[in-house]
């Protein structure tokens, strides 16, 4: 991958809307979109009345950002355009909250009788939410091919069951990439242009960024909320992976390349290139958009975020190598929910073609910093001219030829959270190996069984 791309310096990466006056916009993305209600975990009662009045099908719309920015409004302005173009359907949009508080609350109204008829839920729910039967898979209310073979395939496969069935679509999707402080880069004598591709090099990069560049922390890896995200990836990059996704019941916490990847990040804090104890996934693109890290590790949906209030030249590459080069992929799909209409279905499908189309996705992306999940996206302008005017945009693109599908078994939280727990003993300074070992056993019983 090439790394000689530079963020506009001391300007913010462009948006649809700062393009908006120099190409066609159908997409009206209004400064205030609809009210938005923001919920905790359990917070959430439908806003509008599901069902069919007047020939008119009424549906609810919940969704996350999981990532910084003002994106609620981007979100209402879609569904403002969309309604406009429905006469048959309304659409009322709900934010949400955070992935998880999302899947509480669309839980939580499914229970009440009155689920939303359309979700963004993290890809990796999927076989816990099938099999807790609070989707319908898509595949089983439409049969399009075509459709479903228009986005890539590292995205389909955390998108369709093991039987082949698709049961949700790409929506905002992503992988983990590094960024890079260019100035710091250069004022430690480093080529600010090239950055790190192995493991090794990101180390030595990161202690010539503190000692000659004056770097507050040469790398920073978030280890919190997302850390076993950030684990996965350098499990991939050891040859290996986290869990099975061909079946979903298996998971590999206490294998070697595990605990090799683990222990290398846990190296880090002894070689003093970065922060002991946690580092906190929430705070860290603020972090390094302040200028004090040299190199971070984070998802691209945080691109659009980062250049807004870095103000300094920065890159954005694929994840440096250890045994071989990857990264998981990530996100949010649109799943259609159990126990609602033939015409909410119908109503809901309708809404997700149009969000998961080429004419939103290449919008979103450029809005969002996630990956359009899709070429034709890619072709289209705002995104097309985006990528040219700012390369960072098409890394995490370019980065699925070496992605594999994100850690997603079954009953996946309860999982994920026994490796959450143990990378953040570790960072506390517990022994890897150890913790591994009990994370294993952990996570063997829960997943028994599925078995």
């Amino acid at each position: 991958m090439p790394s000689n791309i530079t963020a506009p310096h001391h300007a913010p990466a462009p948006t649809a809307r700062s393009t908006a006056r120099r190409r066609p916009h159908t997409w009206r993305l209004r400064a205030q979109g609809a009210a938005v209600v923001a919920v905790g975990a359990l917070g959430v009662s439908a806003c509008g009345g599901d069902g069919v009045q007047d020939g008119v099908t009424e549906i609810d719309f919940y969704y996350p950002i999981a990532v910084g920015g003002p994106l609620e409004s981007v979100i209402d302005g879609y569904i403002e355009d969309f309604n406009a173009a429905h006469d048959d359907i309304e659409v009322t949009p709900v934010y949400s909250g955070d992935y998880e508080q999302t899947l509480a609350s669309v839980q939580s109204a499914a229970q009440a009788g009155n689920a939303p008829a359309l979700t963004v839920l993290g890809a990796n729910e999927l076989l816990t939410i099938h099999e807790a039967g609070v989707i319908t898979p898509i595949g089983e209310i439409v049969d399009d091919p075509e459709w479903f073979d228009s986005f890539y395939e590292p995205f389909m496969g955390d998108s369709t069951l093991p039987d082949g069935t698709v049961a949700s679509i790409p929506f905002q999707r992503s992988t983990v990439v590094q960024y890079w402080n260019k100035d710091l880069f250069e004022e430690a004598g480093l080529d600010p242009e090239v950055a790190p591709e192995t493991w090794d090099e990101m180390v030595e990069f990161g202690e010539q960024a503190q000692e000659q560049g004056g770097a507050d922390w040469g790398v920073q890896i978030p280890s919190t909320t997302w850390g076993v995200w950030m684990l996965e990836g350098m499990t991939i990059q050891n040859g290996s992976m986290l869990w099975d996704p061909e079946i979903g019941t298996d998971v590999s916490f206490e294998d070697e390349a595990t605990v090799t990847a683990l222990q290398n990040w846990a190296d880090l804090q002894e070689q003093g290139i970065e922060p002991q104890g946690t580092v906190d996934w929430g705070t860290l693109p603020t972090e390094f958009a302040d200028g004090g890290t040299a190199i971070a590790w984070t998802t691209t949906g945080q691109l659009s975020n980062i250049a807004q209030n870095a103000d300094f030249d920065f890159g954005v590459a694929p994840l440096p190598a250890q045994e071989q080069a990857g990264s998981p992929t990530g996100g949010g799909n649109l799943y259609v929910m159990e126990g609602i209409s033939e015409e909410e279905q119908e109503a809901a499908v309708e809404l997700a073609r149009y969000l998961s189309s080429p004419e939103i996705q290449t919008d979103w992306g450029v809005e969002s910093g996630y990956v359009a999940p899709m070429d034709e996206a890619w072709e289209m302008e705002p995104l097309a001219g985006h990528v040219e005017e700012f390369p960072q945009a098409g890394v995490a693109r370019d980065q699925l030829d070496v992605a594999e599908p994100e850690f997603g078994t079954y009953r996946r939280q309860e999982v994920f959270d026994v490796m959450a727990n143990a990378i953040e003993d570790v960072m506390g300074g517990a022994d890897v190996q150890e913790s591994l070992d009990q994370a294993q056993e952990q996570a063997d019983q829960i997943l028994e069984e599925y078995r």
